[in-house]
């Protein structure tokens, strides 16, 4: 029997709030900084919720120009011309999937093209787009944009990545909404362990939200829509606190470049971490209300199908997104799951910080925790002015502290009752 495949982090790239490099945004978590304001990009007069993780003036063309000098002539050439017609949202995979290969230093060497996957989590990516041609549509239908039938389809931007890096092996989008990222990152570990690929490019694309999203959430109280907030934005998002009321919606995108351990050896690359496995289930009900023993059989089977022990397990980067309910809930499936061992664990909150980018969120905040894995020092959780009754587990409330991570687990739960969490650990030779 041929022994079990092992799988790592070879590269990883972000632009979201509070930064486009890796080096800026740790700097940032560190620093406890908010990347929360008041929406630019929408208009916000008939929203209740005004404050997100507005990047929509990042100039993602300037970023593609900065990556000339790594790249061929020719080969920049090409995507300055993809680039032309691409949505925000595909320009936002492209630009992190190209500095992640780039990150993992795979354009320097002979890859089979078939041998390399391309999964992207998320759905619904462009939906400002939509939303903008169809009143276009509605008041002038000549001036829509003539490539509509394939700028606003998902598969577009798997697509477009497989294109800009010359891949040829499966390429598709996974949705699952909150939990998209790290579904995407399963099926990705799994092509790898399966001998299928070598690498996988795991990305997580810029939900573009329009006005009838934010509505939408608004209107079930998923969104802080308090009024208190709306022109102090730094202060709204708020995971853990007693005061809690709310996720606030984010731009963020996030790439993963996963590989095969020996392949990723052979070439000398540079490991960030190993990648335990990733598990996902259910709550068996479609409407967002988070499920306590699902969480707790999804975080227990993941441990038990990776053979970890949890005294393993020395840190979480959580989920929270700062709702009433569904912060409790999570300390609650982790106390099941762990039992007194909960009570030696560091948490965190990233959203704290970042607010929440949806889809991507997954990949994002495991970029966020593999950078405060291998500097051994975890980010404070921001915004907890009194910890609410029902937290006795330690969330980094002071701010950030030095801690050495062995072992951590990355939650993520998304709306239908969708959730799947990862275990990564720290690489050793």
């Amino acid at each position: 029997m041929s022994k079990k495949k092992r799988v790592v982090i070879t590269g990883m790239a972000t632009v979201n709030p509070l930064g486009d490099t890796l080096e800026v945004f740790y700097r940032n978590l560190m620093a406890g900084k908010s990347g929360i304001r008041r929406w630019i990009s929408l208009n916000i007069d008939q929203l209740d919720c005004q404050i997100g993780g507005d990047i929509s003036d990042y100039d993602f063309n300037s970023a593609l120009n900065q990556l000339k000098s790594s790249l061929s002539e020719e080969h920049h050439k090409k995507l300055r011309k993809l680039f032309r017609t691409l949505t925000f949202s595909n320009k936002s995979g492209l630009i992190t999937a190209l500095n992640a290969y780039l990150d993992a230093n795979l354009f320097a060497i002979n890859l089979d093209p078939f041998r390399v996957s391309v999964i992207v989590g998320g759905h619904n990516f462009s939906n400002k787009y939509q939303y903008d041609q169809i009143h276009q549509f509605n008041k002038e239908k000549e001036f829509v944009d003539p490539l509509f039938a394939i700028e606003a389809l998902d598969a577009n931007i798997p697509g477009t990545i497989s294109e800009a890096l010359g891949i040829m092996g499966p390429s598709y989008t996974v949705g699952a909404t909150c939990a998209s990222g790290n579904v995407a990152m399963r099926d990705g570990f799994r092509d790898i362990v399966m001998g299928e690929c070598d690498v996988s490019v795991i990305c997580g694309p810029i939900f573009h939200i329009n006005e009838l999203d934010i509505h939408a959430m608004a209107s079930i109280n998923a969104v802080v829509t308090e009024k208190k907030f709306q022109h102090d934005p730094e202060r709204a998002s708020r995971p853990f606190d007693s005061k809690r009321c709310g996720f606030v919606p984010s731009h963020g995108a996030a790439t993963l470049i996963l590989e095969d351990l020996d392949h990723a050896i052979k070439r000398d690359a540079r490991i960030y971490a190993e990648v335990l496995g990733v598990a996902a289930n259910s709550n068996a009900n479609h409407l967002p209300a988070p499920s306590e023993n699902a969480q707790y059989h999804l975080i227990t089977h993941l441990l038990q199908s990776t053979g970890t022990r949890k005294e393993d397990v020395n840190f979480i980067s959580c989920h929270a997104t700062g709702t009433p309910l569904g912060d409790i809930v999570e300390l609650n499936a982790i106390r099941r799951s762990f039992g007194d061992h909960a009570y030696k664990l560091k948490l965190n909150a990233p959203k704290s910080m970042l607010g929440h980018t949806t889809w991507s969120a997954p990949l994002v905040e495991t970029i966020a925790a593999v950078m405060q894995m291998n500097n051994s020092k975890l980010h404070g959780t921001i915004n907890i002015e009194k910890l609410a009754d029902e937290v006795d587990l330690d969330v980094c409330a002071n701010g950030p502290i030095d801690w050495n991570v062995d072992v951590m687990l990355k939650n993520s739960f998304g709306f239908g009752g969708l959730n799947c969490s990862s275990l990564i650990k720290k690489y050793k030779e």
